[in-house]
């Protein structure tokens, strides 16, 4: 006899590894990915830290790198559970957050690097 319904998975399926192209575009490059692990959470001064994403891409797609900034494991969480403002970040100051952390990123490199590269 025929099953009249699928039969429903409850695992969620793999996420697909990024291209070397999308990786440089959300996180910069490896190098960036490590400078920023070695940055204080700009929620708690903690570390280590992950890169946070301060906005979205759209269509479930991260943003650039440019809109990122160190946030350690736990401030991450919450700020995944609870939104910005559980970690006493006003919406407003995340994109002045964001410029400061490419700024200081920008300041460890040499002159003319270019950064794109994983």
């Amino acid at each position: 006899m025929k099953r009249k319904t699928k039969l429903v998975s409850k695992t969620k399926p793999k996420a697909k590894k990024r291209t070397t192209a999308d990786f440089a575009r959300v996180y910069g490059s490896k190098a960036r990915v490590e400078w920023m692990r070695a940055q204080p959470c700009v929620a708690c001064g903690q570390g280590p830290c992950e890169t946070a994403h301060t906005k979205s891409g759209g269509v479930g797609r991260k943003a650039d790198y440019h809109d990122t900034v160190p946030l350690c494991s736990p401030c991450h969480r919450l700020q995944h559970a609870k939104g910005w403002g559980s970690l006493g970040l006003p919406v407003s100051k995340l994109p002045y957050l964001a410029y400061v952390t490419q700024f200081r990123w920008a300041q460890t490199q040499p002159a003319g690097a270019d950064e794109s590269q994983p």
